[in-house]
């Protein structure tokens, strides 16, 4: 596996988009499924919940199908792009697509916390805003990390992290719309949209506004914290369930989030394992006060604290032990100069590479 991460840059409509993803990056999604459809199993009998067998996952992921299909037909259409080009069926390519979700909706008693954001404010005139993260999930997820750069004629072209298979996990838009997010686990997850189609279509926005409503008017299938940025350096944090959010802002400086609810109307929600809690109360306390305490705030300083291991294995920078997961890709974006930097997990082990989300922007590093 190499240290940077594999850019590919595809256009067209929605099948020929799918299409391409599907065939450059045919065999690391047949790679991930199996451990994805086994991890299910496993744990959750591990655990002694229900057991989440490959049937009954698959079964699952159909309810999101018709909420999915009527908020962007043209993504579905993407999906079976996929699918027919890497050769394996669609149901499994558009369950890999709700795997947050299906976390989420289906046992919560071992969800392990992951992803830590990060929001430094800008000026008035947005100079020197950011917005970062860390993308945790089960190591066997780390073969799988790509970056795709998709260049549309009906929407802003961007530049994101995902993993082989899966529409999208965070990125930057050439309008200057940025999202990072960090999972959340709520009582209320059910049939939805999965998060992935919510990320396209906020990186589909030319205004802040308009991303704001595409996580807000959606039937979503879960929760989670969608950190929006623009050029102009507004940074929105909405924090979601299925069916409710709030909003939170860096209006008193740089602001830190992990994966339990901070605004009191959804804390009753909350759904995580109560061991599971701790590690995100640590990663919150530990980047706020990085954040708060670190001087000047640029892009070195943030990809610096996402390097942090306070409280290994399970620090905001994370390495698998035991099971543990892993820091599978680090983010930092800066909307209002269109660039990013990303560097393959754990973040603390790799250089960090910076592209600009224009076409043909990558400052270092190979395409594919």
């Amino acid at each position: 596996m190499e240290n940077a991460l594999p850019l590919l840059e595809i256009s067209g409509d929605a099948r020929s988009r799918g299409c391409a993803h599907g065939e450059v990056f045919k065999q690391q999604i047949q790679d991930l499924l199996p451990p994805y459809f086994d991890y299910l199993d496993s744990v959750s009998r591990h655990h002694g919940v229900e057991p989440l067998t490959k049937a009954r996952v698959l079964e699952i992921s159909r309810t999101y199908e018709e909420p999915a299909e009527q908020y962007a037909p043209d993504l579905m259409e993407e999906v079976r792009g996929i699918a027919d080009a890497a050769d394996v069926p669609f149901e499994e390519v558009f369950c890999l697509n709700a795997f947050l979700d299906i976390f989420d909706y289906l046992s919560p008693p071992f969800v392990q916390s992951g992803c830590t954001t990060l929001m430094v404010p800008g000026n008035l005139d947005g100079e020197g805003a950011l917005v970062a993260q860390n993308y945790d999930l089960p190591a066997y997820f780390a073969p799988a990390a790509i970056l795709l750069r998709i260049v549309d004629a009906d929407v802003p072209s961007a530049l994101f992290y995902t993993s082989a298979g899966m529409l999208a996990c965070s990125g930057l838009n050439v309008s200057g719309i940025g999202v990072v997010i960090n999972n959340l686990v709520p009582s209320d997850s059910g049939p939805g949209i999965p998060y992935p189609f919510i990320i396209r279509k906020v990186l589909a926005a030319e205004r802040i506004g308009d991303a704001i409503d595409a996580v807000g008017a959606a039937q979503r299938a879960s929760g989670m914290n969608y950190v929006l940025c623009d050029s102009n350096g507004e940074i929105f944090s909405l924090e979601t369930s299925a069916k409710e959010y709030e909003v939170l802002c860096p209006f008193d400086g740089p602001m830190a989030h992990s994966n339990h609810y901070l605004a009191e109307r959804l804390k009753p929600l909350e759904c995580r394992a109560w061991d599971q809690r701790g590690q995100s109360i640590l990663r919150w306390g530990r980047a706020t006060r990085l954040l708060r305490g670190s001087g000047p705030l640029d892009s070195e300083a943030l990809r610096h604290i996402l390097c942090d291991r306070v409280n290994a294995p399970i620090g905001i920078c994370r390495h698998d032990v035991n099971g543990c997961g892993q820091t599978i890709c680090g983010i930092v974006l800066s909307p209002p100069e269109g660039k990013a930097w990303f560097v393959r997990g754990p973040s603390s082990d790799f250089e960090w590479e910076e592209y600009a989300v224009c076409e043909g922007g990558r400052i270092g590093g190979r395409s594919y």
